[in-house]
């Protein structure tokens, strides 16, 4: 059975187990209003949120929520290429949308990008007293598999992986997948849409991730 995204009226269930993670809280509220209708999710944020990786500083540009049976997951999308979004922000010019650094001004990405998709796995409606076993939804989780696109407008561009790299610390319901795609050329006003299916699409969704409004 394929899970589809659901539309959400507030006060839903899903609130009794997924707000018990307080530091979700804010993400997740967002994402289930994001989530309020059918087409791919897009996140509007008013200042930059960061994160240190391994492969350098990324910048939160999407996220989402799907529902699987009795499982919500919340997607966050970063992108992610050393050093390059640190400290970079958006400026509309008469020219048209620029982005900028202290050293320099940027309207492309660079040669390549990497994409990182992290996913969270609660129960919507826990039981009362109910604990989430440590490797929860791993069945869910484990696998999943992504196609990613470029969009300017209504212009949909394929584009092919690099490689993926899929990560997840047992025990724990937290898992990163590590998506390496080519991005010479493409202007920094574009978005990535990215074709998100677990257990063998059984469970699918879409992402929208930008940098619109995202570097304030």
């Amino acid at each position: 059975m394929e899970a589809s995204v659901v539309e959400v009226e507030a006060p839903h269930p899903i609130w009794k187990g997924i707000m018990r993670i307080r530091f979700w809280a804010p993400c997740l509220v967002c994402a289930v209003l994001a989530f309020s209708g059918h087409p791919p999710v897009s996140a509007q944020a008013r200042h930059a949120e960061l994160k240190q990786t391994e492969f350098g500083t990324g910048v939160k540009t999407g996220f989402g929520l799907v529902q699987y049976h009795d499982t919500c997951v919340t997607f966050q999308v970063f992108f992610i290429s050393g050093n390059f979004f640190n400290g970079l922000r958006e400026y509309e010019t008469p020219e048209g949308t620029e982005f900028r650094n202290e050293k320099a001004t940027y309207r492309n990405f660079p040669d390549q990008l990497v994409v990182d998709v992290e996913g969270f796995a609660v129960k919507c409606t826990p039981r009362a007293g109910e604990i989430t076993p440590p490797d929860y939804a791993a069945g869910l989780m484990e696998g999943a598999s992504f196609e990613v696109s470029w969009k300017r407008g209504d212009e949909i561009r394929p584009v092919v992986l690099l490689s993926t790299q899929e990560r997840h610390q047992s025990p724990g319901i937290r898992w990163y997948y590590f998506l390496t795609i080519p991005s010479n050329n493409v202007p920094l006003t574009d978005s990535l849409v990215i074709d998100v299916s677990l257990r063998h699409g059984m469970s699918h969704t879409k992402l929208t991730a930008n940098l619109k409004s995202r570097l304030d």
